[in-house]
């Protein structure tokens, strides 16, 4: 159970950009609950951190997004930092300002590689814009089946890391990829 939890954890939040550690603090309730849930086919707590998951990426992405709209006036690029990229092995995040300063710098480094490639402000911002609203919209499409499927990779995962369940969509996807 421990593991699935961990697994799902891992899985949902890989580079621990969206949760803090007070939700993870919360849904600890659940980690020694989760074999015996899916063996009696109660999926509540896998919806449960999955929606507080889903809402803490949606949050994010509508202030990245406003924080974009607001132009890269606000952007201090006379400043030395240095991001963390691999965030496996990091901590939770103890406050939304934490986070706050993750993504500004992660959105510094995403401004400073298009202006590498010589794009104008205006266009960089554009740019970056159309795609956390793309995100943004990516993850409001996540239905109950595309959580099911994640949860049961968790799951499978714990005993196998080769085995994947499909959903019915996905394996569909998957056969038709493969007979082309």
């Amino acid at each position: 159970s421990s593991k699935i939890f961990d697994t799902y954890l891992s899985d949902l939040d890989p580079s621990r950009s969206y949760l803090l550690q007070s939700d993870i603090e919360e849904l600890e309730t659940y980690r020694f609950k989760m074999d015996n849930s899916l063996r009696s086919g109660n999926l509540e707590p896998a919806f449960h951190i999955f929606n507080r998951y889903q809402s803490r990426v949606t949050k994010r992405f509508e202030q990245v997004i406003a924080k974009l709209e607001h132009g890269l006036d606000s952007f201090d690029f006379t400043r030395s930092e240095a991001l963390l990229i691999d965030r496996e092995q990091v901590p939770w995040a103890s406050s939304e300002t934490e986070l706050d300063d993750l993504w500004r710098k992660r959105l510094k480094d995403a401004i400073i590689n298009l202006k590498l490639t010589d794009k104008d402000p205006e266009s960089i911002q554009e740019l970056l814009i159309k795609r956390f609203k793309n995100r943004l919209n990516r993850t409001q499409q996540t239905n109950a089946e595309d959580v099911y499927q994640l949860y049961m990779n968790s799951f499978t995962k714990t005993y196998d890391p080769h085995t994947q369940y499909f959903s019915p969509r996905t394996s569909e996807n998957f056969n038709i990829n493969m007979s082309l």
